[in-house]
């Protein structure tokens, strides 16, 4: 007698932008597409994607075909999704402002599995009452860190037991270093030496995010000035003109204009060789979700030191793969990078113990453990 085939189990990923941008969340996005595609060769799946703001698509992640682009057309991103809602099996939400279309799938399939992925910032404050009903339908919560997770346990009073810590990971095309050097035409642009010690941020100077911790790193520089240390601090990333001004009013206060460079925006192509470049990565940052950033830098065998009271411990494995520190405190974030200056550099460990946590092939098994408890369920 023939063994019956299994139905095949159609998801539909809904985004306000998986290709359009650079930041975190689009980059988990990417991620999560591929793994998710990657498995159709595996699994009985259709996957298929809807980017709200989205005007490509790069297809070394999703088929242009399986991607449908809106370009910021809300309404028509709404009622086209809302109609493939009929064929749909599984609805996975990527950001919490996209709440109504989950609120509008469990009306049309009630029966059907609604995942919401929650990042960080979105859920760290007062939430809406549309966005509160769609986290209450959802079947399962994806949050991408412990952090993340608590606030909505604690905040918004949510389910714990429906919620999954998921955390992020190194892009599948981040091409991983092999090779540690510091590139010569940086030393020679920035006028640095071999035996200069390199702090490296990189991250969006936003008025609106006054959480990254880089005024701080600034405080914890001018104590160590006054033990002698010689060091530049590469503080990098697009500025708006009041944060801007800001950092710079901070950095004349302190009297370390012979020590602060501010590049701006780094092209894509000089990103990798500005962590060659440094010697330790440090953003200790208090409203993270997560902090790809993080990865990144460990990928290049930095010593990595983050604030302890956001997302960023998810991403240091609280301890286990950098240093956490208070990030209120100038004091303890002198005596972190004092250390880093003097310990000896471990870049291939450093590297691989965070790929022993965050490559994208466990990512990827994550993402198939979700999905055998979708397709049992869809049996």
């Amino acid at each position: 007698m023939p063994i019956p085939c299994m139905q095949q189990h159609k998801i539909l990923v809904v985004t306000l932008t998986s290709f359009s941008s650079t930041g975190g969340i689009e980059k988990f996005n990417r991620a999560l597409l591929k793994a998710l595609v990657e498995s159709e060769k595996e699994k009985p799946l259709l996957v298929t994607g809807a980017g709200m703001y989205d005007a490509d698509v790069d297809e070394r992640y999703i088929a242009k075909e399986a991607f449908h682009l809106y370009r910021g057309n809300r309404i028509s991103f709404i009622i086209k999704n809302c109609l493939r809602f009929f064929s749909t099996d599984e609805l996975i939400v990527g950001h919490l402002n996209l709440s109504v279309l989950g609120i509008l799938f469990k009306i049309i399939r009630p029966g059907k599995k609604l995942v919401f992925i929650c990042h960080g910032i979105e859920v760290f404050d007062n939430i809406s009452v549309t966005q509160k009903l769609g986290l209450k339908l959802a079947n399962k919560i994806l949050a991408v860190s412990t952090f993340t997770k608590n606030q909505l346990v604690n905040r918004h009073h949510l389910n714990e037991s429906k919620i999954v810590v998921f955390p992020n990971t190194i892009d599948p095309y981040f091409e991983i270093p092999v090779r540690f050097e510091k590139p010569n035409y940086l030393l020679e642009r920035y006028g640095i030496t071999d035996k200069t010690n390199v702090v490296f941020t990189l991250t969006r100077l936003n008025s609106n995010e006054g959480y990254k911790g880089y005024d701080v790193v600034l405080k914890a520089l001018h104590l160590l000035r006054g033990k002698g240390y010689s060091f530049r601090y590469i503080l990098a990333g697009k500025a708006d003109a009041k944060e801007q001004q800001r950092a710079l009013h901070i950095i004349d206060e302190l009297k370390l204009h012979d020590h602060v460079l501010m590049p701006g925006f780094i092209a894509d192509e000089e990103v990798a060789d500005h962590y060659r470049l440094a010697d330790v990565f440090v953003m200790p940052s208090k409203g993270e979700g997560f902090g790809i950033v993080y990865l990144e830098a460990m990928a290049f065998g930095l010593p990595v030191i983050a604030g302890n009271k956001d997302g960023s411990t998810e991403a240091l494995q609280f301890g286990k793969l950098g240093t956490l520190i208070d990030p209120d405190n100038e004091e303890d974030l002198a005596i972190a990078l004092e250390n880093a200056f003097h310990k000896e550099r471990q870049s291939m460990q450093v590297q691989q113990n965070m790929l022993s946590y965050f490559s994208f092939t466990q990512f990827k098994a994550r993402v198939q453990a979700l999905l055998q408890d979708s397709l049992v369920g869809n049996a």
